[in-house]
């Protein structure tokens, strides 16, 4: 699960999982070959085996506790490829893995369950403020998220603004800094924290580093070694290898960075040049973040621990927990850091966006890169629309890996346009932003897309704020980035190529599964 960097280099295979489900189409392949060459020899019982095999499939995942849409994407793999399709179900669903790093959270949690209580006294306050939005509060407590007042928050409408302030953060570090992102890339961004790191390391600061296995596809191994060698302890989340494991579906997509238990950042932003628009990749990038200081940020330091310390057994919450940080805020303002990790059912950021939607009077805009939902979801925002409040989606212009997230994301437009949601396209370049706003009194700032991925499959971590003061700065950002957006209009939607909109509707089938 864990590859542990500042341990001695071993020789290991390094074949990625992505072999293993090109191996199952193969076989798939060469089961629909044997049938066309040999079909004169099979049976009528052969035949009424095989449809059988395909129907108890899709029987089975009918009745599974999944999204409706991410059922129709597997019975319909399992109707065309029956063979493939449960090969690549048992491989991501069926083998040990998820049951076995599910066990390990939990363990976790319960240790950090005396870390993690509720003050009542700022539970009740959010009740006078408004019932509905304690109810959402008392929701995430069970899930082990406590509501904060006392916190300071800083809102960043780009990348580049939050690495200053970040910089002169890591500076001040006295005591630990703890790191968890999902990209690391080679270059400015990277280098400055390495140089300050690196400095901190040598005045005794305790610095951890865990970033997504993924990262061994592109980041250099000089990077971790040049981390290393400055005394950064790193670890790399479920690196991919050769063993066939769940886990290997389920990413950590968190960005996190904490600082003495008194600082944390958050948001889209990764420790890459294109974050800080100092090259563009696909174009001018917008992205946002957060920066907490006071009593919210232990929340964060909780779930960094959770994942570093995933495989062990022991306590090590006291010592990173000795500072408790407190900022007097003159206003209502409160705040719940909580995170969410795809061995659970609970869908925690799909059901806050669903929630906060169908509160929504007035209004409610949500930013994304990428736009592929359940049922449930694209209802809330199709009722928030006609019920009057005014709902905006704000998705990138251009889009990244190939174009294919933005041609699948598109095939929703027309379906949410019809019922009154408005969607932009921000036309200088890409939004990588996952925020969310609404009625001047809520907000959500993380990582979450709204994609499968993030909903359902990645580890992920969010803040949800009550905070008027805040939600109109938000508001605020996103009102001055619609005036560089298109609307997608009918007219609009049409001048998409058409092969591009066949391809979207096309994909659209197995987004779930992507």
């Amino acid at each position: 699960m864990f590859k542990n960097d500042n341990a001695p280099p071993k020789a290991r295979l390094k074949i990625i999982p992505v072999l293993f489900i090109a191996g199952f189409f193969i076989v798939q392949i060469l089961a629909y070959f044997l049938i066309f060459i040999r079909s004169f020899e099979f049976t009528e019982i052969t035949i009424t085996s095989w449809l059988l095999v395909s129907l108890l499939f899709a029987i089975y995942i009918v009745n599974t506790e999944e999204d409706s849409n991410i059922k129709i994407s597997w019975v319909l793999l399992a109707l065309i490829f029956p063979v493939f399709g449960l090969l690549l179900y048992i491989y991501l669903h069926l083998l040990p893995g998820r049951r076995t790093v599910s066990k390990l959270i939990r363990n976790r949690k319960e240790i950090a369950k005396p870390y993690n209580l509720q003050n009542e006294d700022v539970l009740y306050n959010l009740g006078q403020l408004d019932k509905r939005k304690k109810q959402t509060a008392d929701y995430l407590y069970k899930l082990g998220f406590p509501v904060f007042s006392n916190t300071e928050v800083k809102y960043y409408e780009l990348g580049e603004d939050l690495f200053q302030d970040l910089f002169e953060d890591l500076k001040k570090a006295e005591d630990f800094i703890f790191m968890e992102f999902f990209i690391l890339s080679p270059g400015q961004v990277l280098d400055k924290v390495i140089e300050i790191l690196s400095v901190k390391v040598k005045e005794g600061v305790k610095v951890k580093l865990l970033y997504d296995g993924t990262n061994m596809f592109f980041l250099p191994k000089k990077v971790i070694k040049r981390l290393q060698e400055a005394g950064v302890e790193c670890k790399a989340y479920s690196p991919l290898n050769a063993i066939l494991s769940t886990v290997h579906n389920n990413r950590d997509h968190r960005k996190i960075l904490v600082i003495d238990n008194k600082v944390a950042y958050t948001g889209g932003i990764n420790l890459a040049d294109e974050y800080a628009n100092i090259y563009e990749k696909h174009g001018h990038w917008v992205d946002t973040g957060v920066r907490l200081e006071g009593e919210a940020v232990k929340s964060f330091t909780l779930m960094v621990i959770e994942l570093w310390n995933l495989t062990n057994t022991g306590d090590s919450h006291p010592e990173y927990l000795r500072t408790n940080h407190s900022v007097k805020i003159d206003r209502p303002s409160f705040c719940i850091p909580f995170s969410e990790n795809p061995h659970d059912k609970d869908f925690v950021g799909e059901t806050l966006y669903i929630d906060i939607i169908n509160k929504a009077k007035d209004y409610v805009y949500i930013t994304s890169p990428y736009l592929t939902i359940s049922e449930r979801m694209a209802s809330a925002l199709k009722m928030a629309a006609e019920m009057g409040a005014d709902v905006k989606l704000i998705f990138p212009r251009i889009g990244d890996k190939m174009g294919v997230p933005l041609m699948v994301g598109r095939s929703y437009y027309e379906e949410l346009s019809k019922r009154g949601v408005k969607i932009y396209e921000y036309e200088p370049g890409f939004v990588h932003a996952k925020t969310l706003v609404s009625d001047n009194t809520t907000s959500l700032v993380g990582t979450i897309n709204m994609d499968y991925r993030s909903f359902y499959l990645h580890y992920e971590n969010a803040v949800l704020f009550y905070d008027e003061k805040l939600a109109g700065q938000i508001k605020s950002h996103w009102d001055r980035i619609l005036e560089k957006c298109i609307l997608i209009t009918k007219e609009e939607y049409r001048n998409f190529s058409l092969p591009s909109r066949i391809i979207g509707r096309v994909l659209r089938l197995f987004a779930p599964l992507m």
